[in-house]
C-alpha cells in the first residue's frame, strides 16, 4: 500500500512538534544566559521607568499609566525571583 500525501504530511508534522520540544530547553538555556546577562544593565532602567509611570499615574489620576508603571515594577520583580532562585 503506497502512502498517501496526508501520511507523509503528518509525519513531517510529527518530526517539527518532536523536533521543537526537543529544542524547547536549549533554546531556553540560551535565551536565559542573554537576559541574565544584559539585566544588570536594564533592570534599574526598568525599574525608575515603572516607578515614574506609576507616580505619574497616581498624580494625573489616569489608569492606563497606573497599570503599566505597577506590570513593569511586578516584571523586574519577577524576573530578579526567577533568575536568583
Amino acid at each position: 500500500m503506497p502512502f498517501s500525501g496526508r501520511y507523509i504530511v503528518l509525519a513531517l508534522a510529527a518530526i517539527v512538534v518532536i523536533s521543537v520540544l526537543l529544542w524547547i530547553p536549549v533554546l531556553s538555556d540560551q535565551i536565559s544566559a542573554l537576559l541574565s546577562a544584559t539585566a544588570p544593565k536594564w533592570a534599574p532602567i526598568m525599574l525608575l521607568g515603572g516607578t515614574a509611570l506609576l507616580v505619574l499615574g497616581l498624580t494625573v489620576h489616569v489608569g492606563p499609566l497606573d497599570i503599566a508603571g505597577g506590570a513593569l515594577i511586578g516584571f523586574v520583580v519577577l524576573a530578579f525571583l526567577v533568575d536568583n532562585y
